[in-house]
């Protein structure tokens, strides 16, 4: 009971003399995404391919104390996956590129690994709501014939625009440049992901500091709209191969996951709580009346300060 008294006390007196660390700052980065789709998978014209997306811009917010901090990171992120598409003899012939744009804002709880008074690293949990800003699947047809022959499975639809033609071994299709096969109207306009992963912080100075952030982020919904599933479920559209009522694409749920690496700078605005050494001799006092505070995250040692205009106004 001692024991954990103690404990207890010495973690307030921690919170109460440690320093707090205020960040604010821009950073860019990519994505890694994966659409990982049930019915694409049991649909053999189509291969996943490595992809890589882009996120422009995002602005960070930060608030660090001893041991743990929150974090936010509004950014446009941009994920979906590329898949080959394949003809009846294997070969590569074009692609289906189903991209997704949003608005999003993560909210992060961060758990240091270490306060070091330069550095520190952190475990990263965040939820991010997210609005679709942009959102279709494109097919391309690049066969240098002009015509290419796919195998369209049973229940898929095929298009009855010109140049489609069913045979008794695939469909001929012709030749498309980033034809829209699903519109942005067919996509849920809201999402939300979870995401967990490795955050760093590094101080140049004591204004300015670089950071590195890696997560792993996961989809919680389908990012298609309930109609459009139905669709699938159900199917009633153009003729399939033997020339029953088709549907776009075999039913299937689907989630959307990507690795996300960002690259940010960061101003810094640090807020200093009383330094006050501890003194229990004559010596001890001399000296702590000349002790400079270090810089130092951690709460024995107290934090850093730095002061202009003869100390009235505090710069973090």
């Amino acid at each position: 009971m001692k024991a954990a008294f103690t404990g207890l006390l010495l973690l307030l007196i921690t919170q109460a003399s440690a320093q707090d660390v205020e960040a604010y700052g821009v950073f860019g980065g990519f994505n890694f995404p994966f659409t990982v789709d049930q019915g694409l998978q049991k649909d053999q014209r189509f291969y996943g391919k490595f992809t890589i997306r882009a996120t422009p811009v995002g602005f960070s917010y930060g608030y660090d104390r001893v041991g743990h901090g929150v974090l936010f990171t509004p950014n446009y992120t941009q994920i979906g996956q590329k898949f080959i598409i394949k003809n009846t003899t294997g070969g590569e012939v074009g692609t289906r590129d189903i991209q997704m744009g949003y608005l999003s804002v993560p909210v992060a709880l961060k758990i240091h690994i270490n306060d070091m008074s330069f550095f520190r690293m952190s475990l990263v949990a965040a939820i991010a709501p997210s609005v679709l800003i942009a959102g279709q699947e494109t097919f391309t047809i690049n066969s240098p014939s002009g015509l290419t022959k796919i195998r369209y499975p049973k229940g898929i639809s095929v298009p009855t625009d010109p140049g489609y033609e069913i045979v008794y071994d695939g469909v001929f299709v012709p030749r498309l440049d980033k034809h829209v096969y699903v519109p942005k109207s067919k996509f849920n306009a809201f999402q939300l992901f979870g995401s967990v992963g490795l955050r760093s912080d590094f101080d140049l100075n004591d204004d300015w500091s670089i950071n590195f952030d890696g997560r792993a982020n996961f989809g919680i919904f389908d990012t298609r709209k309930s109609a459009y599933l139905n669709e699938l479920k159900t199917p009633d559209g153009p003729t399939d191969i033997n020339g029953n009522p088709g549907a776009p694409d075999l039913y299937g749920q689907r989630r959307e996951i990507f690795l996300s690496v960002s690259f940010g700078l960061s101003r810094i605005i640090q807020i200093k709580h009383a330094y006050k050494p501890k003194v229990t001799t004559h010596a001890e006092n001399f000296r702590a009346a000349n002790a400079k505070p270090p810089r130092s995250t951690s709460g024995v040692n107290g934090g850093m300060h730095k002061q202009k205009g003869g100390g009235k106004k505090k710069k973090n």
